[in-house]
C-alpha cells in the first residue's frame, strides 16, 4: 500500500516537473528544409471552366420557355460557348439542340446573361434538358472560336453530349 502511495507521489511530482519545463518564450530558429518527397502520379486535368446543368422532367406548351442559368455571364456570351441538349423521359440518349423530328422542332431562341430561351413548335412533356457552359480560354481575342476550334480539332462533335462529356470529364 505504501509502495502505491509512493509511486503515485513520484508520478505527480514527475508531471509537475514536466509542466514546469514548458516555456512561454519565443520559438527557436526554423530547422533546415527536409528532403523532397516522392513525386506522385499526375492527376487528371480539371474542368473548372466547364459546368453542366441538368433540368429534369420539364413540361411546357409550344412556344418560348426560359431556363435560368446564372453561370451565363456577359463574359460567357462574349468569349465562351453554351451547348444545349434534350432527352425525352425514359430515353437513354441525349439529342443536341436544335432538335428536329418530322414537322416539329425545338431550337435555342436566344442566350442571354443568366438565361437560355428555347423555342418549341410542339408541347414538351416530361423532357430532361442539359446545358453545358464553357468558359473561353485566356489570352485570345476570339475565345469562343477557340473553344469551338479546340473541340473540332479534338474530333468532338458538339451535338453529341457524350463526346463533349468525355472530352471534359463530365458525368452523364
Amino acid at each position: 500500500m505504501k509502495v502505491l502511495k509512493l509511486l503515485k507521489f513520484v508520478c505527480i511530482m514527475f508531471g509537475l516537473v514536466l509542466l514546469g519545463a514548458c516555456s512561454d518564450g519565443e520559438d527557436g530558429a526554423v530547422g533546415p528544409q527536409g528532403e523532397q518527397g516522392i513525386q506522385g502520379e499526375p492527376g487528371e486535368d480539371g474542368n473548372a471552366n466547364v459546368r453542366s446543368y441538368l433540368f429534369e422532367d420539364q413540361s411546357f406548351i409550344a412556344g418560348e420557355v426560359p431556363f435560368d442559368l446564372p453561370a451565363i455571364t456577359q463574359d460567357i456570351l462574349d468569349n465562351g460557348v453554351v451547348l444545349s441538349y434534350l432527352r425525352p423521359q425514359g430515353a437513354n440518349f441525349w439529342y443536341g439542340i436544335p432538335y428536329y423530328y418530322q414537322s416539329s422542332s425545338l431550337t435555342v431562341y436566344g442566350i442571354f446573361p443568366g438565361t437560355v430561351r428555347l423555342s418549341s413548335t410542339f408541347d414538351v412533356t416530361s423532357y430532361d434538358f442539359r446545358f453545358v457552359v464553357i468558359e473561353g480560354a485566356d489570352g485570345s481575342a476570339s475565345k469562343a472560336t477557340n473553344v469551338e476550334q479546340e473541340l473540332k480539332q479534338a474530333g468532338v462533335d458538339v451535338s453529341d453530349f457524350y463526346q463533349v462529356a468525355d472530352y471534359y470529364g463530365l458525368d452523364y
